[in-house]
């Protein structure tokens, strides 16, 4: 119930009560009879939440200055809060200690705002029924939806309930045995075995201790400790890394006579010289290669070319053995005629490739050929064109691998 409309009912009491007693004859009072009366303030307060032009002021103004409301000890009003009954009941405490409503009546004006503020009163009461009827409803719901709810949980408390869970447990233990019970099936086959690792580091050669000079003056010793002197960088070489395929030139001696600078013009000599190139591969079908080779040999006007078969030896170092097989030709001047012929041979070499740089090796061989016949003069040292042999000879030059 707002200020407002208490302070317009208690404004048109008051003055119709007033007016009435202006009207009234005035009838001597009997000390017995006399009633004190709050005085009637003159002077208006004025409150800090009412000022000057606001539609209320006039009202706030004349019950004020009547006593029937004092205001707040803050100076002010409060004319939208609600209005208690303690705060009513003072008011028309106050009113009736006037003597307004004893010696008056009120017009039909005064009524008519009275009976106007308690239409309004009833209507907002009735509003409030109205929302109090509502939460009452909601409430009963929520108190059935939640009795209905502690009677389901009364229920899965119950017996019956155990009993469901106790039952479902039985089920699972016995598919549990069962699957338990279940025979094993024939092992499978195993897996092949997984690849070998790396080889570990090579672990730090050991140091012996340099043997200690001991040197005895009277009853004192005196030891003196080693010491090791490193001169130069101690960290080894890396192996430089080369490719498969190579080239390469050779000059080669054997024994034997032979002619400066050549077979048609020259010196006879105890030995013979030739030169000559090579192609071949390091690694064919893994460390198994080939070289194609051919020389000429001017002291016998004779050119040879063989086709080898070669093995080289991964030392993991710069040196690096290899050995060979093999057949080959030599064309040469036949001994019994002016025109050129061919013998054939078997070859047989074993060496060893110095890796000076990645792409670089020098190389040093001894071959050793088997000539199944002796027709040419680039054949064999001796005379005879049925006879067989070796002839063996001592090979050097470089190979350039790329």
């Amino acid at each position: 119930m707002h200020k407002s409309l208490i302070i317009a009912s208690t404004l048109a009491l008051s003055l119709g009560a007033a007016s009435a007693q202006t009207a009234a004859p005035a009838t001597p009072m009997t000390p017995a009879t006399t009633t004190a009366t709050p005085a009637v303030t003159s002077q208006v307060t004025t409150f800090s939440d009412v000022p000057a032009g606001h539609w209320a002021k006039d009202a706030v103004d004349v019950i004020t200055q009547r006593g029937l409301i004092q205001g707040f000890p803050d100076g002010t009003f409060r004319g939208n809060e609600n209005l208690t009954r303690y705060q009513a009941a003072l008011i028309f405490y106050r009113l009736l200690q006037t003597g307004a409503l004893s010696n008056g009546s009120l017009s039909q004006t005064d009524l008519a705002t009275i009976t106007r503020g308690m239409q309004e009163v009833s209507t907002e009461l009735a509003a409030i029924s109205t929302r109090v009827t509502d939460l009452e409803r909601l409430s009963a719901e929520q108190q059935a939806r939640i009795t209905a709810l502690e009677e389901r949980i009364t229920a899965l408390g119950t017996g019956s309930a155990n009993t469901d869970v106790t039952a479902l447990t039985a089920r699972v233990d016995a598919l549990e045995a069962a699957v338990q019970n279940i025979p094993a099936g024939p092992q499978g086959p195993a897996g092949p075995a997984g690849p070998q690792g790396p080889a570990g580091p090579a672990g730090a050669a050991a140091v012996t201790p340099a043997p200690v000079d001991t040197t005895t003056t009277g009853t004192v010793t005196t030891e003196t400790p080693s010491t090791t002197v490193v001169i130069g960088d101690t960290t080894p070489a890396p192996v430089a890394t080369r490719g498969n395929l190579y080239a390469g030139v050779s000059a080669s001696a054997s024994s034997g006579a032979c002619y400066l600078p050549n077979a048609s013009s020259g010196r006879a000599v105890n030995f013979c010289t030739s030169f000559g190139g090579m192609i071949g591969s390091t690694q064919i079908v893994g460390p198994i290669g080939a070289r194609v080779a051919a020389e000429y040999k001017p002291g016998r006007n004779a050119i040879s070319a063989d086709v080898n078969a070669m093995y080289h030896l991964n030392t993991g170092t710069n040196i690096q053995p290899y050995a060979g097989v093999g057949l080959g030709l030599t064309s040469s001047t036949s001994r019994t005629a002016t025109s050129n012929t061919t013998d054939t041979y078997v070859n047989a070499l074993v060496g060893v490739d110095f890796q000076i740089t990645n792409s670089i090796s020098a190389f040093v061989e001894g071959n050793g050929r088997y000539y199944l016949s002796n027709k040419g003069t680039g054949a064999l040292n001796t005379t005879g064109t049925a006879d067989k042999g070796f002839a063996p000879s001592v090979k050097a030059g470089l190979k350039f691998f790329f």
